[in-house]
């Protein structure tokens, strides 16, 4: 979803937020009122408070992550959520600047490692199907989604873990503006699809490089992390538009269920961010840990504007 903002920003508008805990470094703050219904959603009158809980409950466990930030404020939208249990569990993302041949690591990331939001009133969003069914505790049913795990994967989209490259090596935005996330994709021999100099996609053909297992994520932190290997990035044979290119290749890791993969079963799924996905981060730009810090960050919100979704690939009764 990109709609025009002032400043060359791609995104929707946001009008109120509500407050977080006045002790914390990383702050990220709900709008649950200005897109959501009022008696819908994560305002449910029955399930709304515990979602809204589990929400800031998987929201606390990833800031746990940050290390080394003073006091800042990331303010995300709740998008108005879904019921038709159909489509995406759960997308989000953050805000980005489209500014000509750039890589631009979105609003979230700036106001996390910069401090800066650019007189933004919201950094990024995150929208929900509620008509799926979801465990919102520790102990997940079967035949039931993990929520914790879902927002926490979402969230660590609107951080920045995102391509916009398409099925046809164009921008989904405007001029050749790029994430952060791209310039580090490459194909098996390290080649960048997007040529650093030009900010021109500088693959092969299309189908080769974008939709047939040969995408890489090459920064050195990542490659470190995976014992000096590149780093499998989702590409199916069928590109697969809010999956492809934006998580970890879930053919090829079959071994260990990532937290960034792009598929989830119901049941209790990953919570924890692996040493692989903690090296795209630093890559991106993050300081983070290793080991999740004490809960003494407040937390309250997730989103994304590319609605770069996890989506079910299968359900499981």
């Amino acid at each position: 979803m990109k709609l025009p903002l002032p400043a060359s920003l791609r995104a929707l508008v946001l009008a109120c937020v509500l407050p977080a805990a006045a002790c914390a470094q990383i702050t990220f703050t709900f709008d649950y009122a200005t897109s959501e219904g009022a008696t819908t959603g994560f305002n449910d009158a029955t399930l709304g408070a515990t979602r809204k809980a589990a929400l800031e409950s998987a929201a606390s466990t990833l800031a746990g992550y940050f290390t080394g930030y003073p006091a800042r404020t990331v303010t995300i939208r709740i998008e108005a959520s879904q019921t038709d249990g159909t489509g995406f569990l759960a997308s989000a993302g953050s805000l980005y600047f489209t500014t000509a041949n750039t890589f631009q690591p979105g609003l979230v990331a700036s106001m996390i490692q910069n401090g800066t939001n650019f007189g933004q009133p919201y950094l990024g969003t995150v929208q929900w199907d509620f008509g799926y069914n979801w465990s919102y505790g520790d102990t997940v049913a079967g035949g039931t989604y993990d929520f914790k795990a879902v927002a926490m994967h979402e969230l660590t989209h609107a951080l920045g873990f995102a391509s916009v490259i398409t099925a046809t090596g164009t921008s989904q935005f405007d001029n050749n503006t790029w994430t952060t996330f791209d310039q580090f994709l490459t194909d098996a021999a390290g080649n960048a699809l997007i040529n650093p100099t030009t900010k021109a996609y500088a693959g092969g053909t299309i189908l080769t490089d974008l939709a047939g297992s040969d995408v890489y994520f090459s920064g050195a932190n990542a490659m470190a992390a995976n014992g000096g290997q590149r780093v499998h990035i989702y590409s199916p044979a069928a590109y697969l538009a809010g999956s492809s290119l934006s998580h970890l290749d879930t053919d090829y890791y079959t071994s260990y269920a990532y937290l960034m993969e792009h598929a989830v079963s119901s049941g209790l799924a990953t919570r924890t961010l692996s040493a692989i996905e903690l090296g795209i981060l630093t890559d991106l730009g993050y300081s983070v840990t290793a080991v999740p810090e004490p809960a003494t960050y407040a937390i309250a919100a997730g989103a994304l504007a590319l609605l770069l979704a996890w989506r079910r690939r299968r359900a499981t009764a």
